[in-house]
């Protein structure tokens, strides 16, 4: 059968360059299509065999006994190999052999990351996560709105699943005959980031993340497989894939910094993946309450993703959002050196390459009001934050425009104060500004945190 037919029977596919994928399939044994207790082997099966080079002492009897789940279905590997005496196969010759007809010993994942809403189901039970829970072909994951799970497969392989994402592991096992290892993942919503280990040279190992439209399959790459508003997406962030589409029987090389778009009508279209935004002030120590992000505009964007990482690997993200202005805010980041990631959002759906920074979080929050009583003018603070915590307060009058802050005459300017106010009487009527900043030292790092100026008008009496 040619590439081109399979293609047209199995739907679309997505295989890596350089990945052989041999299905060669001779005519039919005659006297063998008449038994019809001979199995026929579907286009799909095809998709999914091995090959296995027949050593000496082997014979069909044997590997069905040793290496089938059922020994009668020697028939479909006689009749896809076009065997004539299954008793005697010379040595060195190369079967093919579907991988649903092989015995397997199953595998597990396990999770090295987890946060937020995370749903499994396994077994026909909801699985509590945890870091270290061990997670079985067959399960079902999901994460919520806040929620983030990362999972390690067991040849090292890592597969991230951000906010609003389903994905069901359809197989996570090793075939017994040759020792290969075979796992497919299914997304069945929202988007995974995988990091994929080297495969080895055994040409048998096969590793596939699968959405309704679309199979994306690797010998070691990273890359983001994805399923929304019916069209499925591949973005390649290293190493190469082969992209195809029976609808259109075209084909696309997908190499670094390349994505396709697969409609729903099975049409596949590439496009360069857009660039990484800028982060502006990076370097800024995060110190208020809210992580507060901003990104630089960045041309052919129609949106932002924004996470925040404990690692630079982004196996433990903390927090991420997608929105379409490039202002960011977050609640409840804690204390710490952490990383930022940043991308961009075409039109077309596909996530642009992404940029990492550094962040250092500490928190060293400050709050401060003022109330009229009269003849007297209460200002309080207060704030969060680690370790020791003083406060400084300044009061003046409001400066020329253009005037620095250094020529400002203070008419308060105290520091080293303690959390709670101060009470001003008889401030003569005119326009002042104030502000409270924080001086924290918690043993680590001394932090000074300004509130931004506040405008005060103080009327003439009537």
């Amino acid at each position: 059968m040619k590439r081109s037919t399979l293609a047209r029977i199995a739907g679309l596919r997505m295989l890596p360059l350089g990945v052989a994928v041999a299905l060669t399939i001779g005519a039919a044994d005659p006297s063998a299509a008449k038994t019809s207790r001979i199995p026929i082997v579907d286009a799909t099966a095809l998709q999914n065999i091995i090959e296995y080079g027949v050593r000496k002492g082997d014979n069909l009897f044997t590997l069905a006994q040793q290496s089938l789940v059922r020994p009668e279905s020697y028939r479909a590997v006689q009749r896809l190999n076009q065997i004539v005496d299954p008793h005697r196969i010379p040595v060195g010759t190369v079967l093919r052999i579907p991988v649903s007809l092989l015995k397997a010993e199953p595998l597990v994942a396990r999770i090295i990351a987890v946060r937020g809403n995370v749903v499994i189901n396994q077994a026909g039970q909801q699985l509590v996560p945890s870091v270290g829970s061990e997670i079985a072909p067959g399960a079902a994951i999901e994460t919520g709105a806040d929620g983030f799970v990362t999972l390690q497969l067991p040849n090292g392989s890592r597969t991230s699943m951000p906010t609003r994402t389903r994905m069901r592991i359809t197989r996570l096992h090793r075939i017994t005959l040759t020792g290969s290892i075979d796992y497919d993942l299914a997304v069945e919503d929202g988007k995974v980031e995988t990091s994929a280990s080297p495969l080895g040279k055994d040409r048998n190992n096969r590793f596939r993340i699968r959405t309704p439209r679309a199979i994306a399959a690797v010998r070691g790459t990273r890359f983001r497989v994805g399923f929304a508003e019916d069209a499925s997406l591949a973005e390649v962030l290293e190493g190469t894939v082969s992209a195809s589409s029976d609808a259109t029987r075209s084909e696309a090389s997908l190499t670094e910094g390349l994505g396709a778009v697969v409609s729903a009508s099975g049409d596949l279209a590439t496009e360069r993946l857009l660039t990484a935004p800028d982060l502006l002030q990076p370097g800024r120590i995060q110190t208020d309450p809210l992580v507060k992000l901003a990104l630089a505009s960045l041309p052919g964007a129609r949106a932002y993703h924004v996470q925040i990482s404990e690692d630079a690997s982004f196996a433990k993200v903390l927090a991420e959002q997608t929105g379409t202005v490039q202002d960011f805010a977050f609640a409840d980041i804690p204390n710490g050196s952490l990383f930022v990631r940043v991308s961009g959002i075409a039109a077309s759906g596909l996530e642009g390459l992404p940029q990492t920074f550094a962040m250092r979080r500490v928190l060293a929050g400050v709050t401060a009001s003022a109330q009229s009583d009269a003849d007297t003018m209460r200002f309080t603070w207060g704030g969060e934050g680690a370790g020791q915590r003083s406060y400084s307060f300044q009061l003046g009058p409001r400066p020329n425009p253009g005037q620095p802050d250094a020529e400002t005459t203070w008419l308060v300017n105290e520091t080293g104060l303690q959390t709670g106010g101060v009470r001003l009487r008889n401030l003569p009527p005119g326009i002042y500004r104030w502000r409270v900043g924080v001086r924290q030292d918690d043993g680590t790092d001394v932090i000074e945190n300004w509130l931004p100026f506040e405008q005060l008008t103080v009327a003439a009496p009537e």
